[in-house]
């Protein structure tokens, strides 16, 4: 089967949200799949393999959900996206989640943690 979108995650948790919300905003003619991965080093290692099996489906947009953790953010966007560009999918959308999935949810991170 071929999708539209491929949503890279690099957590099972991101897969549970995207589930209940991607079908809430997407419209049905837009087939997508959301695939976790166990953490950063496998979905860095996953990201060439699935970019080259889908190859041959051109109307296939990527999309690559990463925390940011305690990386800096503009220099793990360029690392995911030259792993993207060597696979050759340069278009792939990256979005790197300020600190982690929780923080969507929580809000203030700094507030939590004094609270």
């Amino acid at each position: 089967m071929s999708y539209n979108l491929i949503f890279l995650l690099e957590e099972p948790s991101m897969k549970n949200i995207l589930d209940w919300l991607l079908p809430q905003i997407i419209p049905d003619e837009i087939t997508h799949i959301c695939i976790p991965h166990q953490g950063k080093q496998d979905l860095f290692r996953s990201i060439p393999k699935k970019i080259k099996a889908f190859q041959n489906s051109p109307d296939t947009k990527f999309i690559i959900v990463h925390d940011q953790d305690s990386h800096d953010c503009k220099q793990l966007k360029s690392e995911l996206l030259k792993l993207c560009q060597d696979a050759g999918q340069p278009t792939t959308l990256i979005r790197i989640i300020c600190h982690e999935l929780e923080s969507w949810f929580l809000g203030d991170l700094a507030a939590v943690e004094k609270a």
